[in-house]
């Protein structure tokens, strides 16, 4: 199983992570690094890249990290996507 979850709380920034577990009780981190960071100063996610969810396309079989993310401290919210692809068991976001 593959856990993706938002570190920090609301804006500290937040950013997505992701753990594996093999029973579902007891999870290990894949990186000490955000896989899916908040954005640059000034930019659309600068303050937040949170409130993952993950969705595999049933016709394509592609996958896609749905996230929100804002730049002014949670005042507003945008969502943006971003495909997933995988190597060796390990998630990683495609260019």
């Amino acid at each position: 199983m593959y856990l993706f979850y938002a570190g920090a709380y609301n804006n500290e920034p937040q950013q997505i992570g992701v753990a594996r577990s093999r029973d579902g009780l007891t999870w290990e981190r894949l990186s000490d690094k955000p896989l899916l960071p908040n954005g640059p100063a000034g930019s659309w996610n600068s303050s937040e890249s949170g409130h993952p969810a993950i969705f595999q396309d049933p016709v394509s079989g592609r996958t896609y990290l749905f996230y929100q993310g804002n730049n002014d401290q949670g005042r507003t919210w945008y969502l943006s996507k971003v495909e997933v692809k995988w190597k060796h068991n390990k998630p990683y976001l495609a260019d």
